[in-house]
């Protein structure tokens, strides 16, 4: 009887052995620390899609560089559909930004990689110190124009997305203002709190805690139309700037060559995930849109961002120092 049932737990673990190895492993690359917002979302994603794909999907963080290591270490991955990197719109920008130095870096931001999923966006909320006394954006302009490179704008980093979104306005506006970048977003709101920084523009993810108090104003927020996050703020576009937006984007992106077949099946797994309401209400708290696109929609939107992307930072002359 004990030899049967030895015999018996021997084909049970062979068995579970056997299963075990048909099942992938996907490694979900969020190029920044556990804990940051990307992290946040892709640990979000990370169970629905393991269940919709018949897979382990493992979070893995690679942070370092403004998140270029994560993206070298995906680039230079096997394409074998088991590699993917959470990107967002800084993706594009330091990539742009390294471009116009003549930093190489060991990839190309866009021809390294293939568009797999889009996933969603979000707008920035441009902020005024509470003691500017500033009832509206026309009120800020009025300032700020009337007195050039007197106040200043507070940013995540040079070259950052807040940073480049932030000149971006002031650009069309015809604004000038003195950019004091800092060393996260967290940096930043407390200095706009404090009154020594007069405005910035950051994610509605990092604003949403503060968005009663009175130490802030919210001005407007920087997407196409009226998020529905902030329904009562106008856009900045409403103010008279033409179609300006500044959104923040996410999606996964896959090496270079890896086969169709796995994009379009993680692309539809992604899709259904999405389309959850459960899902779209968590992200809904984080300020983020839910949204998909087919994988050669995605590869247009992607060749469309790049383009944008290298144009803001040499027009604006982004630099580093």
């Amino acid at each position: 009887m004990a030899r049967r049932i030895a015999v018996l737990m021997s084909l049970v673990l062979l068995w579970d052995c056997a299963f075990s190895q048909d099942i992938k492993t996907i490694a979900l690359v969020v190029p920044f620390s556990t804990g940051s917002a990307q992290d946040i979302y892709a640990r979000m994603l990370s169970d629905p899609l393991a269940q919709e794909l018949g897979a382990r999907v493992l979070v893995v963080n690679k942070p370092g560089a403004g998140g270029a290591l994560g993206a070298a270490y995906v680039a230079q991955a096997k394409p074998d559909g088991q590699t993917y990197l959470l990107a967002s719109s800084g993706h594009h920008l330091a990539g742009a930004l390294s471009h116009q130095l003549s930093h190489q870096l060991s990839y190309h931001p866009l021809e390294s990689f293939s568009g797999a999923a889009f996933t969603g966006y979000s707008e920035y909320v441009l902020i005024a110190a509470g003691d500017l006394n500033v009832p509206d954006l026309a009120a800020f302009i009025n300032v700020i124009k009337t007195h050039p490179q007197t106040y200043n704008f507070a940013s995540s980093g040079r070259g950052s997305t807040t940073h480049v979104g932030m000149a971006a306005f002031l650009e069309r506006a015809g604004l000038q203002m003195v950019h004091l970048p800092l060393k996260g977003t967290n940096e930043v709101i407390n200095e706009v709190i404090s009154g020594r920084v007069q405005a910035a523009m950051v994610s509605a993810l990092s604003i949403q805690p503060f968005k009663t108090d009175p130490r802030i104003k919210l001005l407007a927020t920087t997407g196409p139309q009226r998020s529905e996050y902030f329904p009562k703020l106008p856009t900045i576009s409403e103010f008279g700037f033409g179609k300006f937006k500044w959104i923040a984007w996410t999606g996964l992106l896959a090496p270079l060559g890896t086969p169709e077949g796995s994009l379009q099946n993680m692309n539809h797994a992604v899709s259904k995930v999405l389309k959850d309401p459960q899902m779209k209400s968590r992200f809904g708290q984080l300020g983020v849109s839910p949204s998909t696109m087919s994988n050669q929609d995605f590869n247009k939107f992607l060749r469309e961002d790049w383009t944008h992307s290298v144009a803001w930072v040499s027009q604006l002359k982004i630099t580093l120092d």
